[in-house]
């Protein structure tokens, strides 16, 4: 099985979970003002970087320490996850922990 194949079935096995979890985080830090175009953009980026970030811990063994300090602290991304899939799993991450 490729390491896109673990990821997509890892997503798919996690979904619920992740998806309600990302609906949590962002409830809970909506005002008054938020609309709902608002609201489900920011569910989906959650979602999004949720998947990341369990495929990165699951399918890439890469630490919670790596995970959480990529990008400058704010995490993992979809398109960070694809490129270390599509470098056989090996992650440059000199540069994005900066």
């Amino acid at each position: 099985m490729s390491m896109d194949e673990e990821a997509i079935n890892s997503v798919k096995e996690y979904f619920d979970s992740i998806a309600q979890n990302a609906v949590d985080v962002v409830y809970g830090a909506i005002g008054s003002d938020t609309t709902f175009a608002e609201f489900m953009d920011a569910v989906s980026l959650k979602i999004n970087q949720f998947s990341s970030e369990l495929v990165a811990s699951e399918v890439l063994n890469l630490s919670p320490g790596i995970i959480e300090n990529f990008n400058g602290g704010d995490g993992l991304y979809t398109d960070d996850v694809q490129e270390i899939i599509d470098n056989e799993g090996i992650a440059d991450i000199d540069d994005d922990l900066d």
